[in-house]
């Protein structure tokens, strides 16, 4: 997320609604994760044993033989950006969070010193 004083009010506007959506996507992943379900089918079967079964057939003979490398190296690229989208999904949530905080830290700063109090 980028500095508020840096964006014109349509970049900020823009950058508000990342930041709205950026939290209940970033508490679902967080709920999902936690689900024993997701963590063995998703986790552990999906972005773990397949992985690692993709890369066992990279050296078997036969794949390579038959030009199946590509194929099995797709495998591991949409297993791959999987796992970045769900880093991403976190790193937006925890950014939001921050901005967030931020933002609302300025709101009170600004309300105590519409008030007279000084921070």
């Amino acid at each position: 997320m980028s500095n508020p004083a840096d964006l014109n009010p349509d970049d900020l506007e823009l950058e508000m609604i990342e930041i709205i959506g950026a939290i209940p996507k970033g508490e679902a992943l967080a709920r999902l994760e936690k689900n024993p379900d997701f963590q063995t089918i998703i986790l552990e079967g999906y972005l773990k044993q397949k992985v690692l079964d993709s890369v066992s057939l990279l050296g078997v003979p036969a794949i390579k033989d038959r030009n199946g490398r590509p194929a099995v190296i797709e495998d591991l690229v949409s297993a791959s950006n999987l796992q970045y989208y769900f880093w991403m999904t976190h790193n937006d949530y925890h950014t939001a969070l921050q901005d967030a905080s931020g933002e609302l830290e300025e709101d009170f700063d600004t309300e105590d010193e519409s008030e007279g109090v000084i921070n």
